[in-house]
């Protein structure tokens, strides 16, 4: 009895260090508070939303919207592409003959020429660097796929474009961040807020629209979108993302460009809500790149 008891302690305190309370991780983890949008050829597709007016299902006190790709490597790929032209992921997925797919890296939102699609960090695609001169370059981590097309994580800096120890021994690499979760390992503490007492401007800044890759121990890749400024979903802050990444028992967790961008796609079915329809019309943005699953 003395060691469940200990378990239970130990269970709680790490609840209590890492959210907001320790009823978010029970309804988080509550397979009844999810529903299967799509669990076939290795690809398992779910969703978490919280129902209209009803705190019990709230997560970090606030409603949430929440989308989970779960991807088996052994009968999945996973490879960024980036086209000439910047397209929706539902047209990126349709175009490349993808199963699912999500939004990837921050781009040039107004380029030369208009609808060119340009990373503004180092994105490197099969052995070959597609954003030559990423301006202004703001992403400092990264994400680089091996040839079993397992992801591996590391913090970024510029030198390390043609670091022959990491960025040379990937055939893909993917810049943008911040690092969520690094060797089990949260880089952004708890720290309890009002989020009512925030003024709009802090809300809209702090709990955004997210889009994130991270990997289990036994390298299930696990792509998440979480949905925001709406009335149904609030969105997340970097340190509710840490909290839900070890949830999901990631052990490295990335987050990729969010906003209006954050899009999740699988078959032909947009599967959350993207903000820039002012939460009226799931409206996709054009993004310059996207990650997709294909099958192996």
């Amino acid at each position: 009895m003395k060691y469940i008891i200990l378990t239970a302690v130990l269970l709680l305190g790490f609840v209590s260090s890492h959210a907001q309370s320790p009823a978010d991780s029970a309804r988080f983890c509550d397979p009844a508070n999810w529903e299967i949008i799509r669990n076939e050829n290795g690809i398992l597709v779910k969703e978490y939303q919280s129902r209209r007016k009803q705190e019990s299902t709230f997560l970090f006190a606030a409603p949430q919207a929440i989308y989970v790709m779960e991807v088996n490597p052994s009968l999945c790929r996973i490879a960024p592409v980036q086209d000439e032209k910047k397209q929706t992921v539902s047209r990126a997925v349709r175009s490349h003959e993808a199963l699912a797919g999500i939004n990837g890296g921050f781009f040039v939102v107004k380029p030369e020429p208009k609808d060119a699609a340009i990373a503004n960090d180092f994105l490197k695609i099969g052995d070959r660097v597609v954003s030559p001169n990423p301006t202004p370059g703001w992403g400092d981590a990264a994400v680089g796929f091996d040839s079993c097309r397992i992801p591996h994580f590391a913090h970024w800096d510029k030198s390390m474009e043609n670091d022959p120890g990491w960025s040379a021994a990937y055939p893909d690499v993917m810049v943008a961040g911040p690092m969520i979760l690094l060797g089990e390992q949260s880089l952004h503490g708890w720290t309890d807020i009002d989020k009512n007492a925030l003024p709009e401007a802090d809300k809209h800044s702090l709990y955004a629209p997210r889009t994130a890759i991270g990997v289990r121990p036994d390298s299930t890749v696990v792509l998440v979108v979480i949905d925001g400024r709406r009335r149904r979903a609030f969105g997340a802050s970097f340190a509710e993302m840490a909290v839900i990444g070890r949830w999901l028992g990631l052990t490295d967790m990335m987050n990729l460009d969010g906003g209006g961008s954050s899009a999740m796609v699988a078959g032909r079915r947009l599967v959350n809500f993207p903000s820039d329809g002012g939460g009226i019309l799931p409206l996709e943005r054009n993004v310059a790149n996207a990650l997709l699953i294909f099958p192996q």
